[in-house]
């Protein structure tokens, strides 16, 4: 598995899911989508899995990656840690979105910390290969990724009528993004060429 794609896939699976067993009072282009796993809901189990298998199935294309790229590896460490950060946010859940239910404010603020750490990652990621990847076209879909996870993030935090909705364009682009860098074959993965 050289790929992020499983990564993707079951992400994806598990977030559809989630949201089709979603009670009343979760609407999802007002919540977030680590909103599905918050404290308290008893349907957080769904997205919780999304989340931490995401977070593994990351980091075993990560190393598979790793290996086949050379002296380009170290490449893959901010994906690595975008996937960790999303893992440990299924660990550590969310505020409840619904009123009046009791819950562990360290917690949500540590889920906090983890979602920040995993936009900040897969940000530094896209400029890594922004930087780096090669041929030239390539460089330009990283930069075009680049401004569009980093613009959707700051529209995320302003546009709280919409955030859901804001969320599931910004992860959109980013899962785009990790499915980009597994369309190129060959023995070195995305490996910057010369001449």
């Amino acid at each position: 598995m050289k790929s992020y794609a499983y990564a993707v896939a079951w992400i994806l699976v598990f977030l559809l899911a989630a949201q089709l067993a979603a009670v009343d009072g979760y609407t999802w282009y007002l919540n977030s989508i680590s909103q599905l796993a918050a404290q308290a809901y008893s349907r957080a189990w769904i997205m919780r899995a999304g989340f931490i298998g995401f977070g593994i199935l990351v980091q075993v294309a990560g190393i598979n990656r790793m290996r086949a790229s050379g002296p380009w590896w170290y490449r893959e460490i901010p994906i690595m840690l975008y996937g960790l950060a999303i893992l440990l946010s299924g660990i550590f859940s969310a505020e409840p979105f619904l009123e009046g239910v009791s819950y562990s404010a360290a917690e949500a603020h540590l889920h906090g910390i983890f979602a920040t750490v995993a936009g900040i990652t897969l940000v530094a990621a896209t400029l890594v290969y922004a930087l780096t990847d090669e041929p030239v076209s390539r460089r330009r879909v990283h930069w075009i990724a680049l401004l569009a996870i980093s613009g959707i993030s700051l529209l995320f935090g302003s546009l709280t009528a919409v955030a859901g909705a804001t969320q599931r364009v910004l992860w959109a682009v980013g899962f785009a993004w990790l499915l980009y860098l597994g369309n190129k074959t060959g023995s070195a993965l995305n490996t910057p060429h010369r001449g």
